[in-house]
């Protein structure tokens, strides 16, 4: 596979992350995934199944091609 193809991939992932991502904080239970962290920082539950969600998309494209 070539390097653009490489990066076409990786850039699939990383879309299919923010999406992902986006819809699981504007969804009605979004708001009860918001914690504080140690450093008094608000952050999100949802990123680690986005990450989970662009690198399961990332593996499909990349299986297919």
């Amino acid at each position: 596979m070539s390097t653009l193809g490489r990066l076409l991939i990786a850039g699939a992932g990383a879309a299919a992350a923010r999406y992902a991502l986006r819809e699981a904080r504007t969804s009605p239970a979004g708001p009860a995934l918001e914690r504080t962290n140690f450093r008094g920082r608000t952050v999100s539950l949802a990123a680690g199944p986005a990450r989970a969600a662009g690198a399961a998309a990332a593996g499909a494209f990349g299986a297919t091609g």
